[in-house]
């Protein structure tokens, strides 16, 4: 079994907000006032309803399906600047595929693609996105769908206790092909889920 994950960033808060006032008004889900997640339901081109974990943060969106919502990225490009489309293989909880695109005078266009790396998890498609594209992906939205063999890690926690910074980077380094970069660095550090120092935290303790 697969699920699919979508990453989508705003240009803003504002937004932001304006895509979540999209998803209620368009599809069955109800957006909650003062929370940043919600279980519903995304109708797709075909008119099915896809059970969908959404959740938010910051300029960020990121919503969870099994199956992809045919049409959800093209109907909703003219309220976000970039998205990632990545499928997870459930089994391996590795990354098949992750497609990055950019709104174009409203539509969706293709702007970097990886897909068929061995063992490729998701904090190694977190640090590649961060290193090379300075994009807060997730693997996940509220939770993962099924139960994982893993501890598994929500859009409020994915880069929280990965003890990245000094010795971990040769890890990642060596996982994903990608060379760590100070303003990659300084990306993740920045994340709005984090306290300030907390990215050091993990490896520092250990």
């Amino acid at each position: 079994m697969e699920w699919t994950v979508y990453n989508f960033e705003c240009a803003d808060e504002g937004a932001r907000q304006s895509l979540l006032s999209w998803f209620e008004e368009e599809n069955p889900v109800e957006i909650p006032e003062d929370e940043d997640s919600v279980h519903g339901a995304l109708t797709d081109a075909d008119g099915e309803d896809i059970r969908a974990d959404v959740a938010w943060i910051a300029e960020y969106v990121y919503v969870l399906t099994n199956p992809r919502v045919a049409g959800l990225l093209e109907e909703s490009a003219d309220r976000w600047e970039r998205a990632v489309v990545a499928e997870f293989d459930s089994t391996t909880e590795t990354c098949t595929e992750a497609t990055l695109y950019r709104s174009e005078d409203g539509e969706p266009v293709e702007g970097a693609r990886y897909e068929g790396v061995e063992e490729l998890g998701g904090q190694g498609m977190v640090y590649r996105f961060a290193m090379d594209h300075q994009f807060r992906f997730r693997a996940f939205a509220h939770a993962p769908p099924t139960p994982m063999i893993t501890k598994h890690f929500g859009a409020f926690d994915a880069v929280v206790g990965l003890g990245w910074g000094s010795d971990r980077m040769d890890f990642f380094e060596r996982e994903t092909g990608v060379a760590p970069t100070a303003r990659g660095l300084e990306y993740l550090e920045d994340d709005p889920v984090l306290e300030a120092g907390e990215f050091y935290e993990a490896v520092e303790s250990e």
